[in-house]
């Protein structure tokens, strides 16, 4: 498929449209429901009352089971039409939800804004080497964990995307990612692998990995100059 994910969101006509044609048929709301119990699951260590940055938050579908809970959710997107969604979706949160347009491979703090952060249905639209440029952003939002979903690229998910295809169902993600891919891109991101998720591994490629930050190592000691008393 030859499209731009950076742009295609930005369509008011998609973003109305991207929950209906996604999740309104009978699989699709049965996905929607198990995806949200996972993403509560993932994030069921952090105290309530924590704020969660969502990037990239589209419509809100996936803060809204967290703002459920009693998290706070900060959204994050570079598309606004969106976040006009998730602003809809998500009025009765006025106090817990807030959002704004940001490209978080392009903004990174110097240090973090958030107490954890959820990367959700994004990075199989990039090759690996932009998967790592994105989620390294997200990982500079979090001081804690970081939330991640995404497809699992196998022999037997190959041959699954196949017959979908041959059925002519929705083309499945641009860049799934193997497991040695996965390791790699945690890695780069500065993140290590705690716990993962699966939904129905038979009838879906999703995975739903809980990481953790990676301080970074410190820097060698330098030796102190020796003074003439020293070496006399």
């Amino acid at each position: 498929m030859n499209w731009n994910p950076d742009e295609h969101y930005k369509s008011r006509k998609v973003a109305s449209e991207y929950d209906r044609k996604r999740f309104a048929s009978i699989p699709g709301r049965v996905f929607n429901h198990l995806e949200k119990r996972a993403i509560t699951k993932c994030f069921a260590s952090l105290p309530k009352g924590c704020i969660i940055a969502d990037a990239p938050c589209g419509t809100g579908r996936l803060a809204e089971p967290l703002l459920a809970a009693g998290y706070r959710v900060h959204g994050l997107d570079i598309s606004d039409e969106m976040l006009e969604m998730a602003r809809q979706r998500l009025l009765r949160f006025p106090d817990r939800f807030a959002c704004e347009v940001v490209d978080v491979k392009a903004s990174r703090p110097s240090e973090p804004l958030y107490d954890a952060a959820l990367c959700a249905r994004v990075l199989m639209h990039f090759p690996l080497d932009q998967q790592i440029e994105f989620l390294t952003g997200v990982a500079k939002l979090s001081r804690s964990i970081v939330v991640i979903n995404h497809s699992l690229d196998s022999s037997y998910q190959r041959f699954r995307r196949r017959v979908k295809h041959w059925l002519g169902n929705q083309a499945s993600a641009n860049h799934p990612v193997s497991n040695a891919e996965i390791k790699v891109l945690l890695q780069q991101s500065g993140l290590r692998e705690m716990q993962r998720y699966r939904l129905v591994s038979l009838v879906s490629e999703a995975i739903y990995i809980v990481a953790e930050r990676i301080a970074p190592a410190p820097a060698p000691a330098q030796a102190k100059p020796q003074t003439a008393a020293a070496v006399s």
